[in-house]
C-alpha cells in the first residue's frame, strides 16, 4: 500500500490541528462571577469573595448581597475607581485573609471589625470589602424602592392638617 507525501502531509496536519485545540475543549473553566479588567482573580478569591458577601448580607426571605449584585457592584468599583495601588492592597489584604478565615468562622470576622482598618492588610481588605457592599446593597433598586422608597425633594405636600391649639 503506497500513501503519497501529499496524504500523508494532509494527515500530519489534522492530527497537529486537533491536538493544538483539544486542550481548549478539554478544559473545564467556568466563566468569572466578575468582569474586572485591572484585578486579576482566580476562581479561589472569587469564591471567598462571594462566600464573604453572603456571609455580611445574607439572603433569606429578603434578598442579600448576592441576589441584589451588591458584590458585583463593589468590584466593578474597586476595579474601575481605585488607583493601582489601592487595588494591590486589596488583592494582597484578600490573599491574606483567605489564608486565615475558614468559610462561616463569625469569630475571625469580629476580631478583624475590632481591629482598625490599616492594622493589617486582611483587616484593610475587609473594611474596605464590607463598605462597598453596603454602598451596593443600600444603593440596589431593592433597597431603595421597598425598604427605604425614595421620595425627591420636597417630599410629599399635606395642604389640609388639622393644628391642635397648643
Amino acid at each position: 500500500m503506497l500513501v503519497s507525501r501529499r496524504t500523508v502531509l494532509k494527515q500530519v496536519l489534522f492530527v497537529s490541528a486537533g491536538l493544538a485545540v483539544l486542550p481548549s475543549c478539554l478544559h473545564d473553566k467556568k466563566p468569572p462571577a466578575f468582569k474586572v479588567k485591572n484585578i486579576d482573580l482566580n476562581n479561589d478569591e472569587e469564591a471567598t469573595l462571594i462566600s464573604l458577601a453572603d456571609v455580611l448580607i445574607p439572603g433569606g426571605d429578603k434578598p442579600g448581597a448576592r441576589q441584589v449584585k451588591a458584590d458585583q457592584y463593589a468590584m466593578t468599583l474597586m476595579d474601575d475607581c481605585y488607583s493601582k495601588a489601592d487595588q494591590e492592597k486589596f488583592k494582597t489584604g484578600l490573599r491574606e485573609f483567605q489564608q486565615e478565615w475558614k468559610k462561616g468562622d463569625e469569630t475571625f470576622l469580629k476580631k478583624l471589625e475590632e481591629t482598625a482598618p490599616d492594622a493589617s492588610p486582611s483587616s484593610s481588605f475587609y473594611h474596605t470589602y464590607k463598605d462597598l457592599l453596603i454602598q451596593g446593597y443600600t444603593g440596589s433598586e431593592y433597597y431603595l424602592t421597598k425598604v427605604f422608597p425614595y421620595e425627591l425633594v420636597p417630599g410629599r405636600f399635606h395642604g389640609s392638617v388639622l393644628v391642635n391649639k397648643g
